[in-house]
């Protein structure tokens, strides 16, 4: 019997803080890859975590600023 309950809700993060810490998880890989192709690999993934990193700040940048 699963007595695991999961009472609490999933955070939302911000589309652009996501793809940040992504990209940190991906650099991270990047080092500690063991061999040469996984850091390729990793690397390969950090470069387009780090695109969608700056399209995400570049569209909070040109968002509209509401005042409330």
């Amino acid at each position: 019997m699963d007595t695991h309950t999961n009472n609490s809700k999933p955070r939302k993060y911000h589309p652009a803080a996501y793809a940040m810490h992504r990209q940190m998880v991906a650099v991270r890989r990047t080092i500690s890859a063991p061999t040469v192709e996984e850091s390729q690999a990793a690397a390969r993934w950090a470069q387009a975590w780090y695109q969608l990193v700056q399209r995400k700040l570049d569209q909070l940048q040109h968002a509209p600023r509401y005042l409330h």
